[in-house]
């Protein structure tokens, strides 16, 4: 365990000079990091001048980013970019690509349930393999076990991953607040946040800014910062002391959150494996507190 551990923070050496680099980076150093944290698989057997075309940058610019990172060269980043893309196919090698680089399986054209559940299926396999979200998968997880408080933030449509990581984390019998509105009762529900505590948000495209305010305003108060997003290159991600990667592409024009889901589910089991005793006499109480008569007899 402790040499994959290694292998991964080897493997996520390019993302960790990005983030620890980007706040200070120039305008034009941005625009490369950009295209590179969404784009590095296409990227990663490129030619400086043409990621230059798409970053929309000259191809200096991309030398000078790569050196301002550390790298001796262009080269020489381009290889820390490899590792990463090997790290990800070498475990789903049994997935193909299209032509516009998009992982998918032969699924018959016509049925669209195979192939939406078939596009869930390669963003599970894509999260559970991602080097972001491997790496941080422990960390955000001790965290959440260590936290006397955990916030669960959602704004829009993730309110309900933000309600589902509150309902189990409070079952498991840690205390949990849950904020799913981005008027001002949101930083009335942070006012208690502190050092102790831990923000976790939910951030897709598209982001809203309230989120990152609300994160911005956990960390003033000392509380670490957990956030499940769809990119490194996210508002949220930026600022985050720990970033889990959910891939959400869908067949459809909304995105789908069954990756983001799993994760969830990970990440209360892994809670629950480490307070074990605590999350068995929560749910006990739980069970004296409920009404028989809340629940239908089986078959009925």
């Amino acid at each position: 365990m402790l040499v994959e551990h290694v292998e991964h923070e080897v493997v996520l050496d390019f993302f960790r000079r990005v983030r620890d680099r980007y706040t200070e980076l120039s305008p034009s150093f941005r625009r490369v990091a950009d295209y590179l944290l969404v784009n590095y698989r296409d990227a990663a057997f490129l030619p400086a001048s043409r990621v230059a075309a798409l970053a929309d940058v000259s191809e200096s610019v991309v030398v000078r980013f790569a050196a301002a990172l550390g790298y001796s060269g262009y080269p020489e980043m381009l290889r820390a970019i490899q590792r990463i893309v090997k790290s990800e196919l070498a475990p789903a090698r049994r997935l193909t690509r299209d032509e516009s680089g998009r992982l998918t399986r032969p699924l018959d054209e016509s049925d669209g349930l195979h192939r939406v559940i078939g596009q869930d299926i390669d963003n599970l396999n894509l999260t559970a393999n991602d080097p972001v979200t491997r790496s941080a998968f422990r960390k955000a997880a001790q965290l959440l076990t260590d936290a006397r408080s955990v916030y669960c933030l959602g704004l829009r449509g993730l309110g309900n991953l933000a309600g589902l990581l509150g309902f189990l984390l409070n079952l498991g019998g840690k205390r949990c607040c849950i904020i799913t509105h981005g008027d001002a009762a949101l930083f009335e529900q942070l006012y208690h946040i502190e050092a102790a505590d831990v923000l976790v948000t939910f951030a897709f495209q598209r982001y809203t800014r309230r989120t990152v305010e609300a994160m911005e305003f956990a960390r003033k108060r000392g509380a670490r910062t957990v956030t499940i997003t769809d990119s490194l290159a996210s508002p949220a991600a930026q600022i985050a002391d720990v970033t889990l990667v959910a891939h959400v592409r869908s067949e459809s024009f909304f995105n789908s959150y069954v990756a983001a889901v799993s994760l969830i589910n990970a990440l209360v089991a892994a809670v629950v494996s480490e307070k074990f005793e605590t999350a068995r006499e929560a749910l006990e109480r739980i069970e004296e507190l409920l009404p028989e008569e809340d629940f239908l007899a089986r078959g009925s």
